[in-house]
């Protein structure tokens, strides 16, 4: 299921990217299971098939997936990048996290605060 923030500043088709990376990432999407169709999801997500198509090319490009002529695109054999994905995303965080010190939020805050993300994605 792939969720767009309209609001974002985050291009659509990078959205898309991310979220199959993520889905590609953590399982829920495995080795040589068809995507849906670029029609289809931009149908689902209200928008042009040439955003989810470039998100599908950049994601064919990088070697996560791949395409069948006629039949559709698929979730690529893992080669390590994935955990490449991982570790980025974690550095990411890092970075984040390195800049809240100077402005006096502590630790109980931040934990908080993943303690309170994690419930809500939990319920959902």
């Amino acid at each position: 299921m792939i969720a767009l923030n309209q609001t974002s500043r985050t291009p659509i088709y990078q959205q898309i990217r991310e979220q199959v990376l993520a889905q590609i990432a953590c399982g829920l999407l495995s080795p040589h299971q068809q995507l849906p169709g670029v029609r289809s999801m931009a149908i689902d997500l209200g928008i042009n098939p040439n955003t989810v198509m470039k998100a599908y090319v950049e994601l064919e490009r990088e070697g996560f997936i791949y395409s069948v002529a006629g039949k559709g695109s698929y979730v690529s054999e893992p080669n390590g990048d994935v955990s490449v994905i991982r570790q980025e995303k974690l550095a990411e965080v890092k970075e984040v996290l390195s800049k809240l010190r100077p402005y006096g939020i502590t630790k109980e805050e931040i934990m908080k605060l993943v303690e309170m993300m994690y419930r809500e994605e939990e319920t959902r």
